[in-house]
């Protein structure tokens, strides 16, 4: 069903457009065709193709010479007097442009074209400083550049001028857009993101042109809705049940598929209050492209008591098994494994350790993918390690905010998966009750704590076989790494840490053959292109206090920068 668009008046409400210059070369227009088959030298969409491969064909730096690399150019983005928040923006390229979104949330195109400097062509503000946090990408269609906003709109600017064609807004208060969009052939793909709040994720899609909404599905049934009867039917519970929209989907064009990844229900670490599994929280969830109607779904962790979040990037790739060629869904989940399915069928096809240490299940079921502790036939679930009813705190080790929470890459000529992990470290978080209370008064409240104690930490990145799920090679890392993976046909993988640290790995021995220090800290994951048959390697830089302040590490100035390397 669709819906009438609310059109924002004024403009931008009142915030500010600026152009400095615009660009004198007309640029193709973005089609589902280009967005289905990404030229090398470009880089579309938020991880590259619609498969979440991050992984680029260019190959003129590799193993050999990535040694050579040194800064081309770097352009300031922002700075913003010491507000909160951090940049999980990847750039997108196209034909020289760079289009971001840097840390206050502004919308920004750069021309990069000479390959010595950065101009700034136009840059439209999109939201005041009091909704800034964390921020995501943009996407290209057409003659259009889109942002999904933390104030719960969507926003298209035209490509060539900067100019505002329509903003609109579909959230309620406490509601907002985190996930960079995603552009299929005839809509825009956007996910509600504050599930810890207070409210309820959905997956929505827009008209590209004037943003009238096609279709919406809640990642927590509401009644009626299938599912629904895995929330507490004596409270309200589902009404702010979190399965929050934070990573932006992937898709299968040739199937018309969402592969969508689901964050914790909330309160996270209060299953009690919320008895029963908790559809869709912490789960895949695969959807029609064109209807938003659900094709098939799993929950990693029914009744989840951990904060598992399924958000890390949904893999697509073809691979043999057995003699057959089968169509992979492969998932780097934050319980700590590698699970891969038949994505058509969603057939569990195996799961294996992502890290070292895993405590909180003494495993996944290897003929059902679910944690070897799940009951179906108990409302509250008891893991390994579960939070005990009235107990204030709880302890488990296994990486829950670095495994299955940054982007990994996917190579297709080595079929492996690149990822990085917390093997080691070890969390004691604080147990929140939520009590009953109106809907309205649980906006703005989390209702569960965060790590209080941080130890044994071990970091690694790893490579892990696409079609087996076997760790075939490891390297240990300094510091937590949390900008995602980027992976090449060089046979090279760059990304970078919470110190600012972008660095690049063999791609097969996982040797680290470059790094540079930039002094500022990294969660937006690097891409590469190409002007002129000539490779470059972009990284943005900037924000904080999370996750580096969480995680206990120093966070560089809150400014942000994008950062470009040629040979």
């Amino acid at each position: 069903m669709k819906h009438a668009p609310k059109l924002l008046k004024s403009g931008l409400a009142g915030l500010l457009l600026s152009s400095v210059a615009v660009s004198a070369q007309a640029e193709d227009s973005v089609t589902f065709e280009r967005l289905a088959n990404p030229e090398p030298e470009n880089w579309l969409s938020v991880y590259g193709n619609y498969q979440g491969w991050r992984y680029s064909e260019l190959d003129e730096i590799n193993a050999d010479n990535v040694g050579d690399l040194r800064l081309a150019f770097a352009a300031p983005l922002s700075m913003r007097g010491g507000l909160g928040g951090n940049l999980q923006s990847a750039p997108l390229a196209d034909d020289g442009f760079i289009y971001t979104i840097d840390l206050t949330g502004a919308l920004v195109k750069i021309d990069t074209g000479s390959g010595v400097a950065a101009t700034q062509l136009w840059r439209v503000e999109t939201t005041p400083p009091e909704q800034q946090g964390r921020i995501q990408g943009p996407a290209l269609w057409g003659d259009y550049v889109y942002s999904a906003t933390r104030l719960g709109t969507v926003i298209a600017v035209e490509r060539e001028s900067g100019e505002v064609a329509w903003e609109v807004s579909y959230g309620v208060d406490g509601e907002a857009f985190d996930a960079s969009p995603i552009a299929l052939d005839d809509s825009i793909i956007v996910g509600q993101a504050r599930g810890d709040w207070g409210t309820r994720g959905y997956v929505m899609a827009v008209d590209p042109l004037d943003g009238t909404e096609q279709w919406r599905f809640y990642t927590v049934p509401g009644p009626g809705e299938f599912g629904h009867d895995t929330w507490p039917q004596d409270n309200d519970a589902w009404m702010t049940g979190g399965a929050g929209i934070w990573i932006a989907p992937t898709y299968d064009p040739v199937n018309n598929l969402i592969f969508v990844g689901t964050g914790n229900a909330a309160p996270a670490w209060d299953s009690e209050f919320r008895a029963g599994d908790n559809l869709f929280a912490s789960s895949t969830v695969v959807l029609d492209g064109d209807t938003g109607e659900i094709a098939w779904y799993f929950q990693y962790v029914p009744n989840d008591a951990h904060e598992k979040d399924a958000v890390s990037p949904h893999m697509l790739y073809d691979v043999e098994i057995d003699g057959e060629t089968r169509q992979i869904f492969g998932h780097i989940s934050r319980t700590g494994y590698f699970f891969r399915f038949d994505r058509l069928s969603g057939e569990f096809l195996g799961a294996e350790p992502a890290q070292s240490v895993i405590d909180w299940s003494a495993g996944i079921d290897p003929k059902t993918g679910k944690p070897v502790e799940y009951n179906p036939e108990v409302a509250h679930q008891r893991y390994a390690i579960n939070p005990e009813p009235g107990e204030d705190t709880v302890t488990f080790c296994g990486g829950l905010f670095l495994t299955g929470t940054w982007p990994p890459a996917y190579d297709p000529e080595r079929q492996l998966v690149y990822n990085t992990s917390a093997d080691d470290s070890c969390y004691t978080g604080i147990r929140v009750n939520w009590e009953i209370a109106p809907v309205e008064e649980r906006f703005g409240v989390q209702g569960f704590g965060g790590p209080l104690g941080l130890t044994d930490r071990a970091f690694r990145v790893n490579a892990t076989n696409g079609a087996t799920g076997e760790i075939v090679a490891s390297a240990d890392l300094p510091i937590e790494p949390h900008a995602g993976v980027l992976a090449t046909a060089g046979g090279v993988i760059f990304f970078g840490d919470s110190v600012g640290t972008l660095a690049a790995h063999d791609s097969d021995t996982l040797e680290r053959l470059w790094s540079i220090n930039l002094g500022a800290q990294m969660l937006s994951p690097p891409i590469t292109y190409a002007v002129g048959g000539k490779q470059y390697v972009a990284i943005q830089t900037g924000g904080g206090p999370t996750p580096g302040g969480i995680l206990g590490r120093p966070v560089g100035p809150n400014s942000s920068n994008l950062w470009v390397f040629a040979l």
